[in-house]
């Protein structure tokens, strides 16, 4: 309990923004006229606002009003629509056999695993507002191009360029976050638009149970349920286009007195806005910095467990005994629990100020779920229990945006950040590509050489975290040390004069802490 409050006293220290002087302005200044702070940036910067908490949470209302809605609604739509296609007549309907749906699992993955380099560059350059938008207009012209494929080559086809299109969603919805929010609240506006997931499990849970009772000479259900999702997307897609702004500076919805405002109220993260120069020496610290290596191995950890979990879900649960119609059905609970799962995480960890142990208490419940589907026989009595235990074994899910917001509030420099958003989601498609090739079909319906690997997984993800955890305690003790002059959080004088100077989280010695 006392390493828990002092980590709240820490997060409160970097809440707190002193008056400026004379002096300070001075610096700021001098990054200005050096170069070292963004150009556009550096016209709507004003260090001699005070944000207070009335303020704050003015500028907090007005931002979610107009950036909230497009985060939540473009992650809604990346529904997994195989997964409800699978119990839906795809696999007969294209003549799919052997590995080949676990393939079409993976396929997406390898699109998005080659979109990753670039797109982590181009979000860096290019207005993103306006090629979010284009890219969801594309991923959901893909989405409804499944409806006319007929065999497994043409699913592949239209499966890797829907992930190739995919790859730019979730690097574009951190960056936003790191854009418009505070560091201490990323737990919670990740956790918002993560945990669509849940929401769209529900909604697409019942559009699939509703088709089930559609019978058409003309077109197959798991067809009108891509048109459906794809088209969706699309509309999704052309108000993100229109009106989603490219930047705080170049929003037209807010005055430049707004715009400062918002601005000013993220100089406590120490992170700044936006940068477009490539700079070598951030590239070269992603790569040597031993935190980046921790995320490195814990996200395809994770994600191996997550998207087998994902595309095999329907199959999983109707492998329990449940009938197609009730398996769609169960996708209502299951959705309502995940979105359980991500804001109940989210909200513990940042009551808690320890993400990192929130997240190794997921992941131990996870693994005690996923050891129950291992070892329960299949019964009508033990049906009900196991179906709770792959609930149970869901809660992998949160390790996505738990780690998701452990990066964003602790990587500082903007080509580095591009860096590690770029490896981060490589090793999302990694783990993606190797997920469903665990589940075997030889080893169908238990899939118990899966589960086992499964558990493995957990054991190691639970040991990185906690590496992760003693990395950045170590960092922040030495940094109060030798340039505090103090042990203890809470006690620190910090001042925010370099905050847009572009600085990364090892360089920035004097100002930056982790959070964890």
């Amino acid at each position: 309990m006392s390493n828990t409050n002092q980590e709240k006293a820490e997060i409160q220290h970097h809440d707190h923004i002193n008056p400026v002087v004379d002096d300070k302005l001075e610096k700021e200044k001098q990054d200005v006229y050096h170069g070292k702070i963004d150009a556009e940036t550096a016209k709507y910067l004003d260090p001699t606002l005070v944000i207070d908490e009335e303020l704050n949470r003015k500028i907090k209302r007005m931002v979610d009003f107009r950036i909230m809605p497009f985060l939540l609604l473009i992650y809604f739509c990346q529904t997994s629509t195989l997964a409800f296609s699978s119990i839906m007549g795809l696999q007969a309907d294209t003549h799919l056999k052997g590995q080949e749906y676990s393939t079409l699992g993976t396929i997406l993955y390898a699109g998005y695993l080659i979109g990753e380099i670039p797109v982590n560059r181009l979000i860096q350059k290019v207005p993103l507002g306006k090629f979010l938008g284009i890219l969801v207009i594309i991923w959901g012209t893909m989405v409804c191009m499944h409806a006319v494929c007929k065999n497994f080559g043409g699913l592949m086809a239209v499966r890797f360029l829907l992930g190739f299109f995919e790859s730019g969603v979730q690097p574009s919805l951190m960056l936003l976050t790191t854009m418009y929010y505070r560091r201490n609240e990323h737990p919670t506006i990740i956790a918002y638009w993560y945990g669509m997931q849940g929401v769209q499990l529900c909604v697409s849970g019942l559009v699939a149970f509703g088709l089930t009772y559609v019978s058409s000479p003309t077109i197959y259900t798991w067809q009108a349920l891509f048109i459906i999702v794809g088209g969706f997307t699309v509309i999704v897609g052309v108000l993100t286009l229109i009106f989603l702004p490219d930047s705080p500076m170049k929003a037209k919805c807010w005055t430049d007195q707004q715009k400062t405002m918002i601005i000013e109220r993220l100089r406590i993260n120490e992170q700044g806005v936006q940068d477009s120069r490539w700079k070598w020496e951030q590239m070269w610290e992603a790569f040597q910095d031993p935190a980046v290596w921790c995320y490195w191995v814990m996200q395809i950890a994770g994600f191996i467990i997550v998207n087998g979990l994902a595309v095999f879900a329907n199959i999983i649960v109707k492998g329990l005994g449940f009938s197609v119609r009730q398996t769609q059905l169960l996708n209502l609970a299951q959705g309502g629990f995940s979105i359980i799962i991500f804001f109940g995480t989210a909200w513990v960890a940042r009551w808690t100020n320890q993400t990192c142990l929130v997240l190794v208490g997921t992941m131990s419940i996870a693994m005690a779920g996923t050891i129950a589907l291992l070892t329960v026989p299949v019964s009508s009595k033990t049906a009900p229990g196991l179906l709770l235990a792959f609930y149970f074994a869901n809660f992998v899910i949160a390790a996505g945006s738990l780690l998701y917001s452990i990066v964003t509030r602790n990587i500082a420099g903007q080509t580095k950040k591009a860096c590690v958003s770029a490896m981060l989601f490589v090793t999302y498609g990694a783990g993606c590509i190797i997920g469903p090739q665990v589940f075997r079909t030889k080893d169908a319906p238990r899939y118990k050489t899966a589960f086992a690997v499964h558990i493995g997984l957990y054991a190691f993800f639970i040991v990185m975290t906690l590496v992760l955890r003693v990395i950045f305690m170590r960092r922040n003790h030495v940094r109060r040390r030798d340039h505090e002059g103090t042990e203890q959080p809470g006690n620190e004088q910090i001042d925010h004069d370099q905050a847009f100077a572009d600085l990364t989280d090892l360089q920035n010695k004097r100002a930056f802490r982790y959070v964890y």
